[in-house]
């Protein structure tokens, strides 16, 4: 009984040494993938093609296959209006397997991000890589994903009137101009008349009024920036969400530099006119939450 015991051990151990090993969570092919998705993010096309048989067929979303060159030409012009674009590598997953038919296959998810460069809007959305491979060459790719939201966008861009197309890029640069006080960029997108509220409470009348404004935070910040996200153009209105940054390097009269980081959100609603010059902007944020970064005591209400 004994002997049997272990020649059935010896048995099993033996067809399990015979057993082909059919998924791998890293391989030289899992290696080729990461370093094409990492050519992609930086657009170093040679590199990412690279990685591709010359005969590769992709498929995208579709049961048609489109040539390399195809879709390394839709890949430019789809990343050229973007700011930045990006896999959430952090929490992808990549594997490799040899499937029933002794084909390599390559399979990856992650997050995809994307920011468009016109307006700031950011697009994120899962992407599913389904990849073979072939003498260390990819043969074959395809690419799943919901492009719903970035297709309505896009489209909604490619639609805007002149003036709408104007108040979009005299926006951003009002962002600009604060971030590098730049006066001459100020007032060639903005109405001499230029008023400003901030949390409903009228603060600046005309352009002057502005100007000094922003010189009085240049006066006290350093580094400061100014990030716009979620634009949209209605009528002779831009609304978008910002965030501002800076760091209080500076001393003024009233306040001694306290080299403190501070960072806020906010959202602003800026009027234009038909030429497209800003007219007035009515602005949202919490001006205590500023101050407390910055050290400022609050006062009590008065009685």
């Amino acid at each position: 009984m004994k002997k049997l015991l272990l020649v059935s051990l010896a048995s099993m151990l033996f067809i399990a040494c015979q057993q082909e090993q059919r998924y791998f969570a890293e391989s030289a092919e899992t290696k080729s993938l990461e370093a094409g998705i990492a050519a992609y993010e930086s657009g170093d096309w040679d590199q990412w093609r690279s990685h591709f048989a010359d005969t590769a067929k992709i498929f995208v979303n579709s049961s048609k296959g489109v040539s390399l060159d195809e879709r390394l030409k839709d890949l430019k012009a789809n990343t050229s209006s973007l700011s930045s674009y990006g896999f959430d590598n952090e929490d992808s997953y990549i594997e490799m397997v040899l499937d029933k038919d002794k084909e390599t296959w390559v399979y990856f998810w992650a997050e995809h991000s994307m920011t468009i460069a016109a307006n700031n809007k950011e697009i994120v959305f899962p992407v599913h890589l389904a990849v073979r491979f072939e003498s260390g060459k990819i043969i074959e790719e395809h690419v799943y994903y919901d492009g719903t939201e970035m297709n309505n966008e896009m489209s909604a861009l490619a639609n805007m009137s002149d003036l709408e197309n104007t108040i979009m890029g005299n926006a951003n640069l009002l962002a600009q101009a604060w971030i590098k006080n730049d006066i001459d960029t100020f007032n060639s997108v903005t109405a001499e008349n230029l008023g400003r509220s901030v949390n409903g409470i009228q603060i600046v009348k005309n352009q002057k009024e502005y100007r000094d404004l922003i010189q009085s935070n240049h006066d006290m910040l350093s580094d400061i920036d100014i990030v716009i996200s979620d634009m949209m153009i209605i009528g002779n209105k831009a609304y978008f969400k910002w965030t501002f940054s800076g760091k209080n390097t500076k001393d003024t009269a009233n306040l001694p530099a306290t080299n403190k980081a501070v960072s806020t959100n906010g959202m602003a609603i800026w009027t234009f006119d038909n030429d497209g010059k800003a007219t007035y902007e009515d602005v949202y944020f919490d001006q205590n939450d500023i101050n407390m970064q910055l050290g400022i005591p609050l006062s009590a209400p008065t009685q």
